[in-house]
């Protein structure tokens, strides 16, 4: 069935609030007040480039069955669940990495197609308040005029809410992305998902995620209470490392783990190392 404004209407009383993509996956904290919430505004309804965002088919599969539907009669849906819509292009010479990472918050390998990706899902994994996640979870294809979107990911977060996410490096975004980027924005909104463009990734902040993620597992603190050490504001991680190597099986691998889990704070745009600053407590 297709979506009519009049039912769009009744449904725009019950709720109102807007959501708006994060262009940093580190300042995402805004989440719906509820787990499942339907909000329409006119703007969301509103063409743009000549498409409704909600005049849309959303197709998808779970469990190796391929089903479709509108916009409005997916809310309930548990993407998190959902089978990859598309598979990886390959070809020879291809530049992309592509595999998939084990998320320490799920305990479930998540599959990705470049650094990038992969970047993104160690980020995510390190929030720690994640329930599921799926790769490639849906084709959005719109009907007036034709155009359709696979986003990249879709987050259950531990909260219920939905988090929609495209990575692309800013300079890879070509005009045509732009608008499907901004239609699905309208979309996740109006489904009272958060939407996220995954777009930068500065400095050295890539190679980092992926030299710390080996310390994930909390096995590396047992025996680690940072407020019996005292280890509050800020040291050098070098400094770190000696505080905690009389307690945990090895002072590095806790140290790494502390930076992990947030609880240490680092500037992961730099280069790691021993003289790198981090910080208990705030951001670094």
């Amino acid at each position: 069935m297709s979506v009519r404004r009049s039912r769009a209407a009744r449904v725009a009383c019950r709720a109102s609030r807007r959501s708006s993509p994060r262009r940093n996956v580190q300042k995402w904290a805004g989440l719906p007040e509820e787990a499942i919430a339907v909000s329409l505004t006119a703007n969301w309804l509103d063409a743009l480039d000549g498409t409704n965002a909600l005049a849309a088919t959303i197709e998808f599969s779970r469990h190796g069955y391929r089903q479709q539907a509108d916009p409005l009669d997916v809310v309930r849906v548990p993407f998190e669940e959902a089978d990859p819509v598309r598979a990886f292009v390959s070809y020879p010479g291809k530049r992309n990495f592509e595999g998939k990472l084990w998320l320490a918050s799920t305990r479930r390998h998540v599959p990705f197609e470049s650094f990038w990706e992969r970047a993104f899902l160690a980020i995510l994994d390190r929030t720690g308040d994640v329930a599921g996640v799926s790769s490639q979870p849906m084709w959005i294809r719109w009907r007036s005029p034709k155009r359709s979107h696979a986003p990249d990911y879709f987050a259950r977060r531990a909260d219920g809410s939905g988090l929609l996410v495209d990575v692309r490096p800013k300079e890879l975004i070509k005009a045509e992305d732009e608008v499907k980027f901004e239609l699905t924005r309208r979309l996740a909104a109006a489904l009272g998902w958060s939407y996220l463009i995954f777009d930068d990734l500065p400095g050295a902040t890539e190679a980092n995620l992926r030299f710390l993620l080996r310390y994930r597992d909390p096995a590396w603190l047992e025996g680690v209470d940072v407020a019996a050490l005292g280890l509050s504001g800020s040291m050098t991680l070098g400094s770190l490392v000696a505080a905690l190597s009389p307690v945990a099986r090895s002072g590095h691998a806790a140290a790494y783990a502390l930076v992990w889990n947030g609880v240490a704070s680092a500037r992961l745009e730099r280069p790691l190392s021993m003289s790198t600053i981090v910080t208990f407590g705030g951001g670094a």
